[in-house]
């Protein structure tokens, strides 16, 4: 690891290339420190409208408004 260019250190001070620490994240299901594996069904469906409702809010909206 020393002069890799890609190293990054992990929780613990471990050291670790950034694609082997990224696919360990994504194989736990790890995002921005939310283990989603954690997460109850309900929990998990409450994150999900969370997602959406964000998505659409960030939607550009050009809808004609008919005026009489």
């Amino acid at each position: 690891m020393i002069g890799s260019s890609d190293a990054v250190s992990i929780d613990g001070g471990a050291p670790a290339h950034q694609n082997c620490y990224q696919f360990q994240l994504l194989s736990q299901r790890v995002f921005k420190n939310i283990q989603l594996k954690s997460l109850s069904d309900h929990e998990l469906e409450e994150l999900e409208d969370l997602v959406k409702q964000e998505k659409n809010s960030r939607e550009e909206s050009f809808e004609m408004v008919e005026l009489f």
